[in-house]
């Protein structure tokens, strides 16, 4: 088994800003989804603060009479790892380890607190003394040095980070020129200590001048007190950390500072960096021995839509090479099928402040125990990233709802599904309606689904929104008896099959409607179902309804421009029936 990937794969965040209380999962490559407020940038800021040093004033402290309090859950600190910080390093994390997992906690009591006195914890198996269970050790110095070569402060992009976010990026870019000529520069810059520093064999004449005359104008004010001149040494480190950018324009060779920039221009530019920084970290065969947090705030923020593509790309490569991606977003360009069931859906009220529905790929596994049917799920569910973005699902059986049904409700209702703020979710069958609506539900995704006619027969009952001998599905299932004395309709355990018969199952199921003697049962059927949030066809499929004559794209697309016209909604063969299914819709989204 591969091991576990150096990551932060939990945090937990109390009394930041609108973060009561809420534990986050993290994956390499995590996207935040939710409205504006929602709290969002409060996670990447919570995530900031656990690897940075730096201190949180009243603004982020929800009650400022409670700490504010994150917690860290660091998987992957393998003997690999470990080997690679060497003996000393090694020897301050491997107390706090427990199966390659080490949990640190970061508190602040007090608003505005000096940095240095801003707690660390990590939490101890065993107290080494009388080997009894302690929870919590406050850390020292040298385990956080010991740390921090793990993961390193984050790189942070957003707004108010201002100029941090180019000087960072730059930073790692020239990371390798550090490698490469660092000692080299670190020899040249000895040279200047050894002319500077007090202690230096062959300090200039200048300094020890200094130091001589400045004590003997101190000793007749403050006798006890001698001073000493001290010029910090750089190192290359310290000049890459500190880099940044001019920009040119070039029409008329006008140069400006990056911050003086405009937002655009600030963000194009960042994303840039990002793209040549995934170029240069790819196949960097890094094997996670440091993992560095690169946390963004809308990545997609001004940018077109082969941009964010772009971007998104980018990231992706990143969070294989060494970095782990946290991005907060409000477009569905930025999350793919691929990371649709490891994202974050973030959500805020006034009872509970910043939350997050459960994961899908959590809710799928706490549906589905076979292994085969969750890949499936999965596989059906994430194909519509759409639903990420909105607070009702809509699912539909067939492609024609699919492609009709936005047009035909935004014609009737004046309103568009994402205006109401539902996801029209097409399912790979309607054999996953109830899987499918439970994982939804598992999420609290508010859901509802269409389905035709035949799903009452075939499916409904095992999924159990029916009873196995509901009285309706029986008398409907003597009309097929009926139909196919007449019909010549093909019957297999009572109901109609495609296989060697010259009548359709499809078309079986609306010729059976339109018996006047099954329009009772059937509208009884349609009862309940709606009652547990499934609209049925009551005629056997939406085309009988519409008065669409084929299931293909021209027919849908026909029927969208007729759709457009003065007269179209009075014309439709079912007008009733699409009215209440149109309001049936607005319903479901007012229950959210």
């Amino acid at each position: 088994m591969q091991p576990q990937a150096l990551r932060l794969s939990e945090i937990t965040i109390s009394n930041l800003r609108s973060i009561q209380r809420q534990t986050f999962p993290l994956s390499g490559f995590t996207a935040l989804i939710g409205y504006n407020n929602a709290g969002k940038t409060n996670i990447l800021m919570g995530i900031r603060w656990l690897l940075s040093k730096f201190s949180l004033d009243i603004s982020y402290f929800d009650n400022p009479n409670e700490p504010v309090e994150v917690e860290g859950v660091f998987e992957g600190i393998t003997e690999n790892v470990l080997n690679r910080l060497g003996e000393e390093k090694a020897a301050q994390i491997k107390p706090f380890l427990i199966n390659d997992m080490l949990r640190i906690k970061k508190v602040q009591r007090v608003p505005g607190e000096i940095p240095e006195n801003v707690e660390i914890w990590a939490f101890s198996p065993t107290n080494k003394r009388n080997d009894k269970r302690k929870d919590w050790v406050r850390t020292d110095d040298e385990f956080r040095h010991a740390f921090k070569r793990m993961f390193p402060e984050s790189i942070a992009i957003w707004d108010f980070e201002g100029n941090q976010a180019f000087t960072k990026l730059l930073h790692e870019i020239f990371k390798p020129l550090e490698r490469r000529f660092g000692g080299e520069f670190n020899d040249i810059l000895s040279k200047f200590n050894d002319l500077l520093s007090p202690h230096g064999e062959n300090q200039a004449a200048e300094i020890k001048s200094f130091d001589h005359d400045v004590n003997e104008k101190l000793k007749p004010l403050f006798p006890s007190v001698h001073v000493e001149l001290n010029i910090p040494i750089p190192t290359l480190e310290t000049f890459l950390k500190t880099a940044t950018l001019k920009v040119i324009d070039e029409d008329d060779g006008f140069e400006r500072d990056i911050n003086r920039m405009g937002a655009g221009s600030q963000r194009a530019i960042q994303m840039a960096l990002v793209r040549y920084l995934s170029e240069i970290k790819k196949h960097h065969n890094n094997h996670y021995l440091s993992r560095t947090m690169l946390l963004i705030d809308s990545p997609e923020l001004y940018l077109h839509p082969q941009a964010v593509e772009l971007i998104r790309v980018a990231l992706k490569n990143l969070s294989n090479e060494g970095y782990q991606v946290v991005f907060a977003t409000h477009s569905a360009q930025m999350v793919t099928s691929e990371d649709v069931s490891t994202s974050l859906l973030i959500r805020k009220n006034k009872e509970r402040g910043t939350y997050m529905r459960k994961r899908m790929e959590d809710a799928v596994h706490q549906v589905i125990q076979d292994a085969p049917s969750q890949l499936q799920m999965l596989f059906s569910l994430s194909n519509s990233n759409e639903l990420l973005f909105a607070d009702y699902v809509l699912l539909t059986e067939g492609k024609t709802e699919w492609r009709v049904l936005p047009a035909l409700f935004e014609r009737i209702t004046g309103q568009s599904f994402a205006l109401i703020k539902c996801a029209l979710v097409r399912q790979g069958g309607v054999s996953n309606t109830r899987k499918s609506m439970q994982v939804l539900d598992a999420m609290d995704m508010p859901v509802r689904a269409i389905v035709d006619l035949d799903y009452a027969f075939t499916t409904a009952t095992r999924d159990g929104f029916l009873e196995v001998n509901d009285p309706d599905v029986k008398f409907c299932r003597n009309l097929f008896k009926e139909l196919a004395f007449h019909q010549h309709l093909r019957l297999v355990n009572g109901l109609p099959v495609n296989k060697h018969s010259n009548i359709s199952a499809s078309k079986a199921y609306a010729m059976m409607a339109e018996m006047p003697e099954a329009e009772k049962p059937i509208r009884n059927i349609h009862e309940k179902l709606k009652a547990q949030g499934i609209w049925v066809w009551t005629k056997g499929a939406i085309e009988e309804h519409l008065g669409l004559e084929a299931k293909n794209e021209t027919a849908w697309s026909n029927f969208i421009e007729r759709s457009k016209s003065q007269n179209f909604v009075r014309n439709l063969p079912d007008y009733d029936s699409i009215i209440a299914l149109c309001q049936w819709i607005i319903d479901g989204s007012r229950e959210t």
